[in-house]
């Protein structure tokens, strides 16, 4: 996941001192009131959150996924080293086993970006799942497989960013090719996303072209996996992109009745961050679907403190919480089109 900032306005600068006294003040008044009324969300939160009904993901085969991938073999699988290649060859054989079609004849998809006076090269990784009738359908799973690679000394796993979305991915096409199936699926490890989301907009520059097979209108929904193992406090996993569904709600009360994991709807500030936030909506792979008119929605976890940092390892994931958002995310490729509809 990379991180863009929103800019901040000047005059909000000058206001500030103000804006903390109301603040200190409204703060005041919700402890009076929660002293007078108690918690109304508690219980709810409680329920949602106590213990996951988990059904069919295997915890072990998503660990070994993070593991291989966050390796020091894989030396942080910085786009066009050695280490994303070995990375293209784990995901490949996993597709591969877990039954997968290559796109387009072919497994692996090369593509040119320009990045610091320079063009370099980046490769996607694509597999489907046709429907097991004819559908002119798609439904998506993306999740980006490059990290920052080395720095000096300084290896940087990218553990949790993002090889427990690229385990996730995995995990729920295994779990699709066992199954009847509405829409044709398609699976999108993202290449070069670190560095300016690379992948995904040669992605999408391909449903533009002319001769392009898939049309941007044929896909119903983008599920982009980005960071989802590793749980805030409050264990729940946030997900973005609700302003282009009308029946949200409808969505999130599926969503949360399935495995009992507790959802968020947008992202909150980051934390320590009181004037900048990020710009959710151009964090990751789901902005260039955006662009292109594609619904879309986005798993993931507010940055924590080994994000981007060589810290971010397998032994700090949540597995259990991993699997919870594995299980969601599926659900929404075979959740009732009409709740899809905006």
């Amino acid at each position: 996941m990379r991180i863009p900032y929103a800019p901040v306005h000047k005059h909000y600068l000058r206001l500030a001192p103000l804006l903390s006294l109301l603040k200190l003040g409204l703060f005041t008044l919700s402890l009076l009131t929660l002293g007078l009324v108690g918690c109304a969300e508690s219980p709810n939160d409680r329920r949602c959150g106590d213990e996951y009904r988990l059904a069919w993901s295997d915890q072990a085969r998503l660990l070994a996924h993070v593991e291989t991938l966050s390796s020091d073999q894989f030396a942080g699988r910085k786009t066009g080293t050695d280490g994303a290649a070995l990375a293209r060859d784990y995901i490949i054989g996993q597709m591969h086993q877990a039954g997968l079609t290559p796109w387009q004849g072919r497994f692996d998809h090369d593509f040119e970006y320009d990045y610091q006076f320079g063009t370099r090269l980046g490769t996607n990784i694509i597999g489907i799942l046709p429907a097991s009738e004819p559908s002119d359908s798609w439904r998506l799973v993306v999740a980006h497989y490059d990290h920052l690679g080395k720095q000096g000394y300084k290896l940087y796993h990218g553990a949790d960013d993002n090889a427990s979305g690229v385990a996730g991915l995995l995990e729920i096409a295994t779990h699709s090719a066992r199954l009847p199936r509405d829409a044709n699926l398609m699976f999108i490890a993202t290449d070069a996303e670190e560095p300016g989301l690379y992948g995904s907009k040669a992605f999408v520059d391909g449903l533009m072209a002319p001769d392009a097979k898939l049309k941007p209108s044929q896909i119903q929904l983008m599920v982009n996996l980005d960071m989802i193992g590793r749980p805030a406090r409050n264990s729940r996993i946030y997900l973005e992109g609700r302003r282009g569904f009308s029946q949200f709600e409808q969505i999130k009360a599926r969503l949360e009745q399935t495995v009992n994991l507790c959802i968020r709807a947008n992202h909150p500030p980051e934390a320590g961050k009181t004037i900048q936030k990020v710009d959710w909506l151009r964090a990751s792979d789901h902005y260039p679907f955006h662009q292109a008119g594609i619904p879309w929605l986005y798993f993931g976890v507010p940055p924590h403190k080994d994000y981007h940092q060589p810290s971010d390892e397998a032994s700090k994931i949540d597995v259990n919480f991993l699997a919870a958002v594995t299980e969601t995310a599926y659900k929404l490729l075979i959740i009732d089109t009409y709740l899809l509809n905006n």
